[in-house]
């Protein structure tokens, strides 16, 4: 996930939000989740923020965007919070399409309609110096990931609902959703422990230090999609 800070726009969405089924929030806005601990910006360099209702209030967050091409949200919320056995994230995504010009194996090539990110902030794989400069001056050009190794739970495009692979070293993802999925809502609970253990063969080093929570529309995509996240997890409190 790469985040650049941005203005905070209006929070108006099309009435035609209305028209997809789900869950949906209420009133709420930018402001609102900035109270409750949430930062809010861009996911790439050239993005502008999209349409977007937002509703944050202690343990739960959600989100209804209308994702134009170009555009694209990602809050972000920083924390310090040792994984308890039980700790878990409680996912609902809801999708009126998907990105098909989303490269989802490629990092910095992935643009996924929505996803969670859980970042273990003071974790890490032991890499060589060298693939450590290559890296940054990628990110200089793409936008800087979070630092510490990242689980990331995705709506995809061409990887198949279930896979689980590396998206660079320190980048995990998960995909629980894709075009069988749009228009439906997808529940699912993952539980952070095992998946870290799944992915890394091990448990974490260290706490939780950030929870992502992305929307993005590549440019080179045509017509705009709608779609609905909402996330639950002790880790927010």
């Amino acid at each position: 996930m790469r985040m650049r800070m941005g203005l905070l726009g209006g929070v108006g969405l099309s009435a035609l939000l209305l028209l997809l089924p789900g869950f949906l929030l209420g009133a709420g806005g930018p402001e609102e989740a900035r109270k409750a601990g949430w930062e809010e910006g861009t996911p790439g360099r050239w993005n502008s923020l999209p349409e977007r209702k937002v509703r944050a209030d202690g343990d739960v967050f959600g989100a209804e965007v209308v994702l134009a091409p170009g555009t694209g949200v990602i809050w972000e919320k920083t924390s310090k919070k040792t994984l308890q056995p039980g700790d878990t994230l409680d996912l609902e995504f809801l999708c009126a399409g998907t990105n098909r010009s989303s490269r989802d194996y490629q990092r910095f090539g992935e643009h996924f309609p929505l996803s969670v990110t859980a970042v273990f902030g003071e974790d890490s794989v032991s890499l060589p110096w060298k693939k450590r400069v290559a890296d940054f001056f990628r990110a200089v050009w793409h936008g800087f990931s979070p630092k510490g190794i990242r689980l990331t739970y995705a709506y995809g495009n061409v990887v198949p609902v279930g896979s689980m692979y590396r998206l660079g070293e320190e980048e995990t993802v998960f995909i629980l959703a894709g075009e069988e999925e749009r228009g439906k809502k997808v529940a699912l609970v993952r539980n952070l422990r095992e998946d870290f253990r799944a992915a890394y063969g091990r448990d974490p080093k260290g706490p939780v230090t950030r929870i992502l929570v992305s929307a993005e529309r590549p440019s080179r995509e045509t017509g705009a999609i709608k779609a609905q996240i909402r996330l639950t997890s002790p880790l927010l409190r």
